[in-house]
């Protein structure tokens, strides 16, 4: 029953968006007069590009796994009563909403958008092996050789950090020490920092911890959160499969980075076109 709730409140979104908007008219999306109807509920026909564009957007909940014959018809049953629903909210007028209508304008302007990338934009755009190469010999370290295990304790002064500094060297246990008085999340942990996005710490810590050894503890670091002390606990180097692997994936990511950015690129420059052959008035004195 809740998926079947959650489906219906996605689904009847996009309908009256997709409806107010254009997108979804009597005749269906399909502007083909020879898509197959399955269904008319009033005047409103829903055609198969209408089940195959819904289908399409709850795949990504599923992982891509296709739907079967009765997943598809019960789409269609949603998709009906989407359609009752609009049909009431449309004769309540609430479709003349100003603030319904503010929230459309901008969904227009948003898929339009999308669209325009992916339609005109993206088949223009390539990403070659020589521009993932360049990228990557201008970033030679974006992998790090090796791997630490830190832990941290985190507090608001120096003088708390310096107080800590002495319990440490009298043979208090990091971990402890880390529970009791730092001010960080990691604090639940013993301290123990996870793995930073990227594999690469803040620059200052890891300048500090490129000079500690495994079981030493740092002094005092000033950092946004306050005063930090670094315990390294491991420090493991990557072997040149382990490297190889990340560097497949590394290559993907400056791809869809390198595109996105060839994207944009283009974007902006389209933008400055259109620009100069539309009049164009901005009042920002009046915003509030």
């Amino acid at each position: 029953m809740k998926r079947k709730v959650r489906w219906f409140v996605f689904g009847s979104l996009m309908m009256a968006i997709g409806a107010i908007l254009g997108f979804w008219v009597h005749e269906g999306l399909s502007s083909s007069q020879t898509d197959q109807i399955l269904a008319k509920v009033g005047n409103f026909i829903i055609t198969q590009a209408d089940l195959d564009e819904m289908t399409r957007k709850f795949k990504i909940f599923r992982k891509e796994k296709p739907f079967n014959p009765e997943e598809k018809k019960e789409m269609l049953n949603n998709i009906i009563k989407q359609v009752l629903i609009m049909q009431e909210a449309e004769r309540m007028k609430l479709d003349k909403n100003p603030i319904i209508d503010t929230k459309l304008k901008m969904a227009k302007i948003e898929i339009l958008m999308k669209e325009y990338v992916s339609s005109v934009v993206e088949p223009k755009v390539q990403v070659t092996k020589k521009d993932v190469e360049d990228y990557l010999s201008q970033t030679p370290d974006l992998i790090p050789k090796e791997t630490v295990v830190l832990k941290e304790i985190v507090v608001k002064t120096e003088a708390e950090a310096k107080e800590i500094i002495k319990e440490l060297k009298g043979g208090a246990s990091f971990s402890t020490l880390a529970a009791q008085k730092s001010i960080s999340p990691t604090k639940i942990h013993g301290g123990r920092v996870r793995p930073p996005v990227g594999g690469k710490f803040p620059k200052e810590i890891e300048e500090v911890v490129s000079k500690l050894k495994v079981g030493e503890y740092s002094e005092p670091i000033k950092t946004e959160q306050g005063y930090t002390i670094i315990f390294l606990e491991n420090r493991k180097v990557r072997s040149k499969k382990e490297i190889d692997n990340l560097m497949e994936k590394v290559k993907e990511k400056i791809e869809a980075l390198l595109r996105t950015r060839k994207i944009e690129e283009i974007m902006e420059k389209k933008v400055e076109e259109l620009k100069k052959n539309t009049p164009i008035e901005v009042y920002y004195d009046r915003i509030q």
